[in-house]
């Protein structure tokens, strides 16, 4: 049954969209860096929230991760 769970089209979905996420968080935050180098004005501000994101996309690597290991477990 847990195993149905997570082949399920549901859960594949999401498990796409958690990793969309992720990419997406570290793409924004390398553009962010990006545009950092070009306008010293607001250079601190773009690299503080490339770190924020980079730190979000992180954490859901962990959590992917953990959930992944989560389930080989329960078989």
């Amino acid at each position: 049954m847990i195993e149905a769970d997570r082949t399920s089209p549901k859960v594949i979905h999401l498990i796409r969209r958690v990793q969309d996420e992720e990419v997406f968080l570290r793409m924004a935050a390398i553009e962010l860096r990006r545009i950092a180098e070009q306008d010293p004005d607001i250079a601190v501000e773009l690299r503080d929230m490339a770190q924020k994101l980079e730190a979000e996309a992180e954490s859901l690597a962990r959590q992917r991760k953990r959930e992944g290991q989560c389930s080989t477990l329960s078989k």
